[in-house]
């Protein structure tokens, strides 16, 4: 049995299991184990119903539905699952198929040691096996997720097309940091290899990291467009984890466009969601994101708490970039609780890990971190070399200069503006008004970035609650009506939006047919417009 196969093929194992035989439905519920938990679930336990399964039949299917589990957030089961195909045996290759389920688990779990350390015993025994493909996979995963602490340099091609979507995401890591326009087109590329080959949780974590680069260069409508998809995938396939990190990317989309109320209460809906996942890198991010968007509030103290708290699962991860980029937060957050000392500590930290691993594009958060270190601390010692009235411009005008350095990069109105008030204080109202109209210029494009970050959070809702506080129109729709009616003004055909809420085409039809009805609408275009009007979906959705 193939570890993973294309798209392409699932055609004809679907054709095999039409006869019912077990071998065949268990083939298929192993390919689907990602690409649809719950048909792969409903397909193993059909399997089970029959008798004489042979051991290796058993440990199979064992180690579908410990995958499935651990994603689902299931862990004990996933365990218990783990085991039992451990005792059924099977050889080196289940063997080494059972310690990649293994490494799930423990990413699962926020056990990194043992994740990383299954990962290397299953390259390590698939070498001993009959099946290169395999070994080229475990290598490949275990090289993508080593290079979150010691990034990877090399630009090689994946001589097995499905590694290929581990390499392309290992290389695109460091390259968040250094040039992030190339990283939102790797990730992307390693998305789109990862769906193929049915491995959809990389697929759909390559996804938000795509979103999260184009979001750090001011792309903030493909930010949007990455998070849709991901957001839709997530809740379709039940998986607590990544519901959860899609939720802190809206959030951190929302607080970016300055929606600072509507992204803390994402947040906290994000941190709810991953309430019963183990520390980790998903939480870690929900906590650091949270920290960012209370200092953009201007509640730097009780920032202090969760981003220290962020920090502490980064360096249990190993998330060498998160770290770095965090350590800069938190160097804001102690300045506006008044440790100025501490904070220059965790700056002086983030400065060594930019340098050691070649984070250019995070010198323009050190710039900004000095900017406003100094502006509420102004008795500070000023910078060597200061030419500048003060250290306040002198990092201020020192964060756009780097930033112009970044293939790509869009300064923020919010940082002209600062500018402007800057020089206004220092006297120099020519530079002010240079800033302030670039300010304007850009608040411009920013208005209408932000009317086309409306989508994510409604879909990430699916509809706006139903109950008393809703409006009629929002109690209008279901929930799932109104996600199918955004996919609709998206301009999705009803095969894509199948695909997408993972449903059957006559669910779609079905859908569509109330949605008619309800807003008593002749066609698709009239839906979507009489949808407009009465407020159910937004502009842009």
């Amino acid at each position: 049995m193939d570890f993973l196969v294309p798209a392409t093929a699932l055609a004809g194992l679907e054709a095999a299991a039409q006869g019912g035989e077990a071998a065949a439905l268990a083939e298929l519920a192993w390919q689907l184990r990602q690409r649809d938990s719950r048909r792969a679930l409903a397909l193993c336990e059909q399997v089970l119903a029959m008798a004489s399964l042979t051991p290796s039949l058993q440990a199979r299917l064992a180690l579908s539905r410990c995958e499935i589990a651990a994603l689902q957030g299931r862990l004990d089961e996933a365990e218990t699952q783990l085991a039992q195909a451990r005792r059924s045996g099977g050889g080196a290759t289940l063997e080494g198929d059972a310690l990649l389920a293994e490494a799930v688990v423990a990413k699962a779990r926020g056990q990194r040691e043992r994740e990383l350390g299954a990962y290397a015993r299953a390259a390590a025994c698939h070498a001993r096996g009959p099946d290169p493909r395999r070994q080229a996979i475990a290598r490949a995963w275990l090289a993508y997720e080593q290079s979150f602490a010691t990034p990877a340099d090399a630009d090689a091609p994946a001589a097995e097309p499905a590694a290929a979507a581990f390499a392309d995401a290992a290389l695109a890591l460091p390259l968040s940091r250094r040039d992030p326009a190339r990283a939102a087109a790797l990730f992307l590329r390693a998305a789109d290899a990862a769906r193929h080959w049915g491995l959809l949780r990389h697929a759909l974590v390559c996804t938000i990291n795509a979103g999260t680069a184009l979001q750090g260069l001011g792309e903030f409508d493909r930010a949007a467009a990455c998070y849709d998809q991901a957001t839709l995938e997530s809740r379709a396939a039940g998986w607590p984890a990544l519901i959860g990190a899609c939720e802190t990317r809206l959030g951190a989309l929302l607080k970016e466009i300055g929606r600072l109320d509507e992204a803390l209460v994402l947040l906290g809906d994000a941190l709810a969601s991953l309430a019963g996942v183990p520390p980790g890198i998903n939480k870690a991010n929900a906590c650091a994101e949270l920290a960012q968007t209370l200092l953009a509030l201007g509640r730097g103290v009780e920032a202090v708490g969760p981003m220290t708290e962020a920090i502490a699962m980064y360096r249990a991860v190993r998330s060498t970039d998160n770290l770095t980029v965090n350590l800069l937060g938190l160097a804001r957050a102690l300045s506006a609780a008044g440790q100025v000392d501490v904070a220059q500590a965790a700056l002086d930290e983030a400065e060594q890990l930019i340098a050691r691993h070649g984070f250019n594009a995070l010198v323009v958060g050190v710039q900004e971190a000095l900017t406003e270190i100094h502006r509420r601390h102004p008795h500070l010692a000023p910078p060597p070399g200061l030419v500048l009235p003060n250290a306040t411009l002198h990092h201020g005008e020192a964060t756009l200069a780097e930033g112009l350095k970044i293939v790509g990069w869009k300064a923020p109105a919010s940082l002209h503006v600062a500018l402007a008030e800057d020089w206004a204080a220092a006297g120099d109202m020519g530079r002010a008004y240079g800033h302030a109209r670039q300010a304007l210029a850009l608040k411009d494009g920013e208005t209408e970035r932000m009317r086309l970050s409306q989508t994510p959070a409604a879909l990430r809702r699916g509809a706006v609650p139903q109950g008393a506080g809703a409006t009629a129109a929002e109690r209008l729709l279901s929930p799932k009506e109104r996600e199918v009616l955004v996919l609709v003004a998206r301009g999705y055909a009803n095969k894509e939006i199948a695909t997408a809420l993972a449903v059957s085409d006559e669910t779609v039809k079905s859908h569509l047919k109330k949605i008619y009805a309800k807003l008593e609408a002749g066609s698709r275009k009239h839906a979507v417009t009489r949808a407009r009007a009465l407020g159910v979906i937004g502009v842009a959705g």
